[in-house]
């Protein structure tokens, strides 16, 4: 009877491992369709993820408010009012007054935040100062 049990034991342990072994399989799998389909919904307009070729620029046209940041020795950006951060490489001085609400466009490169890490690069085209 002894042995009977030994033998009851053993395969009722190896159907728990088999049981273990695929449930922990079961939740890394979903583990990893979770992660990638999360990757895949990611914001597409935020920087580094365009899905465009880093030699093509996004064009954009919209209005703001010129701001002073005080960050790596000051610089000025622009914050839509929508609520995006753009970090002009090329704001006329004319234009560098915090506060100033102005009309804008450019060619935005979402690739990678800008030099302060405060918001997309853009070299801007037109800029005209709003009433």
């Amino acid at each position: 009877m002894n042995n009977s049990f030994n033998n009851y034991s053993l395969t009722t342990m190896k159907a728990h491992n088999t049981v273990i072994t695929m449930a922990l399989r079961g939740v890394l799998l979903a583990g990893l369709l979770a992660g990638t389909l999360a990757a895949a919904g990611c914001d597409s307009t935020s920087p580094g993820k365009t899905g465009q070729p880093l030699a093509s620029a996004a064009k954009v046209k919209t209005v703001g408010t010129v701001v002073f940041r005080e960050t790596g020795g000051g610089f000025y950006g622009i914050l839509t009012d929508k609520g995006g951060q753009f970090e002009p490489s090329n704001l006329d001085p004319k234009y560098q007054s915090d506060g100033l609400h102005i009309t804008f466009s450019g060619a935005l490169d979402t690739s990678h935040l800008g030099e302060h890490h405060w918001g997309n690069p853009i070299e801007l085209a037109n800029v005209k100062a709003e009433q």
